[in-house]
């Protein structure tokens, strides 16, 4: 299997996503992880505000922000949106935070997150950072 990129196109979508997703559930972590098992990289959307009895009526503002072609560079299907109490959103946060002076992404190359093997994570900054592409 080849590791498809993350390129420039899909972080800068996917910031724009989880800042429109923030007007519907308060965003508390947003990633890109690609899992060990896969060559596609995903988009976790981490929120208090999510939880399994909402998860259908959340997933169709998912389809609504990037339904109708707005989105080229990111399929909906491959976003995922879990609660911020689950160990991957809080080990993105974890590392997030490592640094909290700089406000940048973070590219993650470690083996693991949150107890999920991968090949790589990219995790945004807080939200209150993370500025509209000039």
């Amino acid at each position: 299997m080849a590791q498809e990129l993350l390129v420039n196109e899909q972080i800068e979508a996917g910031a724009e996503f989880v800042r429109e997703f923030d007007e519907y559930a308060s965003v508390v972590a947003a990633f890109w992880i690609n899992p060990a098992e896969s060559d596609e990289w995903f988009l976790y959307t981490a929120s208090d505000e999510i939880d399994r009895s909402k998860l259908n009526v959340a997933y169709g503002e998912v389809r609504r922000i990037l339904g109708a072609g707005k989105s080229q560079w990111i399929d909906p299907f491959r976003v995922k949106l879990i609660p911020s109490s689950d160990p991957i959103a809080r080990e993105a946060i974890r590392i997030r935070d490592r640094y909290p002076a700089q406000a940048i992404p973070t590219r993650y190359n470690g083996s693991s997150i949150g107890g999920m093997s991968i090949n790589g994570a990219y995790i945004y900054p807080p939200l209150s950072e993370l500025k509209p592409a000039p």
